[in-house]
Parts: C-alpha cells; sequence; structure tokens
C-alpha cells in the first residue's frame, strides 16, 4: 500500500535538498522508492569491484549524511559520507546485494506514485515545470518505465553516489 504522505514529504525534501532536479531525478527517486535499484545482483564480487572503484573516486564530504531515507523501508548510503572503519564496504555491498534481490515492487504501486507526483506537483517546488514533467513521463510510459539514470545537471550539481538498500537510518 502507498504511503501517499509519506511520498509528498520525500519529494518535498528532496526538491529542496536538490534544486537542480530534473523530470528524471525525480521519477529516478520515485523508482528506488518501489524498486530499489529494479535489477538483481548476479555477481555480488563483481558489484563489490564496482563499489570499490567508485568509492576511491568518490568526493568525501563529512557535511552529507550518510543514510537518506527515500521513503518504503529504503535508504540511500551515500559514499561521500561512508567511513569505512564503521561500515566496511563489503558490509554495504552484502547489503546492496541483498536488498536488490529481495524485493521486486509492484508496477501497480509504481505507477500509483507517479501518480502522485504529477497530482501533487504543485506543493514539491521543483525547478521545472509540470508541462516538463508531463512531456517526460508520457515517453517514460511509452519506453515501458525502466530504471533510468540521473540527469547531468543533477550529476553535475550534486555528484550523486550512493548504494540502494533496505534500510532505515
Amino acid at each position: 500500500m502507498v504511503d501517499r504522505n509519506e511520498l509528498i514529504d520525500i519529494l518535498t525534501r528532496h526538491a529542496e535538498k536538490y534544486p537542480l532536479m530534473q523530470p528524471c531525478d525525480a521519477v529516478k527517486l520515485v523508482y528506488q522508492n518501489e524498486f530499489l535499484g529494479g535489477h538483481m545482483i548476479k555477481s555480488p564480487e563483481q558489484s563489490l569491484l564496482r563499489l570499490a572503484e567508485e568509492f576511491e573516486h568518490v568526493w568525501k564530504s563529512p557535511d552529507t549524511e550518510l543514510f537518506e531515507y527515500i521513503g518504503n523501508g529504503v535508504s540511500r548510503v551515500n559514499l561521500a559520507a561512508l567511513d569505512t572503519e564503521k561500515y566496511s564496504l563489503p558490509e554495504l555491498n552484502r547489503d546492496f546485494c541483498e536488498s536488490a534481490n529481495a524485493r521486486r515492487g509492484s508496477m501497480d504501486e509504481f505507477l500509483e506514485k507517479l501518480d502522485i507526483l504529477v497530482r501533487e506537483f504543485p506543493r514539491f517546488g521543483f525547478g521545472f515545470t509540470a508541462g516538463e514533467l508531463d512531456i517526460y513521463l508520457k515517453k517514460y510510459r511509452e519506453a515501458g518505465c525502466p530504471a533510468v539514470s540521473h540527469s547531468e545537471e543533477y550529476r553535475l550539481a550534486h555528484k550523486p553516489a550512493y548504494r540502494v538498500i533496505l534500510k532505515e537510518p
């Protein structure tokens, strides 16, 4: 069952915190809220290698919160804030793989969440328009609602580097 109020709160907080979010970034947030990463991890060893490589190149920021709750029992673990003495890369990778393989999500609930994004759009304060969101969602739905990447604007401004796990901070 979709927690409408929680999703509205999450979207509002992200619009404030990440002012350069684009429609695809809002959809990615809703997607991760429902499906996590949206894929099964077939090789935890390969996943750990990718995580270690990404962690090596990430800009570290002690001001960044480690766990960023995105609703529905799901959190993003920000690599910029990760202290590997307290939460090791193998532990994070284990949680990431177990989470990715544990939850399938529901397309019906995901579509309901997208409807909330559209209906409640004026409340969020995004830096893009409802028209831009409508255009994006039309193409997105036609493509079958796949997992998406962050926008270039978002990547440049906010430098996202995280893993999505089933844990609340």
